[in-house]
């Protein structure tokens, strides 16, 4: 799934903006950095644009694990509703959905989410996806089941 460059453009605009705000140390301003992508997220959705990176990239700088969740499964069914192949998005978002629910101690739903994330990686030549996939897996036994 091709990435439209303006939106692009202007989610990488906002998620500097958020990173300089958490460097220099204001977490008032990095909060309010964060609303201009939810924002943004939510605007470029109602017009029909709607794109899984929008909400990864929101849920990657979502600090609070059972927001970005859903953040990361609105992601996850854009990702396999899309036409295009997206076997990296399916596989990336599997993979932060296995880390946020091992976050929350939920090692089932984590298993269960790492193990979609290697299914969707076959479909990907994303060797360092891979790579971290198989990394979850060795580091989290409970999570690594049979494949």
């Amino acid at each position: 799934m091709k990435i439209p460059a303006d939106i692009h453009q202007r989610v990488v605009e906002l998620t500097d903006a958020i990173l300089a705000a958490g460097q220099s140390g204001d977490a008032g301003l990095a909060g309010s950095r964060y609303q201009a992508l939810l924002a943004y997220c939510q605007a470029t959705a109602a017009a029909g644009r709607d794109h899984p990176f929008l909400w990864e990239t929101l849920a990657d700088f979502t600090g609070d694990d059972h927001l970005a969740i859903g953040h990361y499964r609105h992601a996850l069914a854009l990702a396999l509703a899309g036409a295009d192949a997206a076997a990296d998005y399916a596989a990336s978002i599997c993979l932060a959905l296995a880390e946020r629910h091992t976050n929350l101690d939920e090692s089932s739903t984590a298993h269960a989410y790492a193990l979609q994330a290697e299914e969707h990686a076959r479909g990907s030549d994303d060797l360092p996806l891979h790579q971290a996939i198989h990394q979850f897996l060795l580091e989290h036994p409970s999570a690594a089941g049979p494949h």
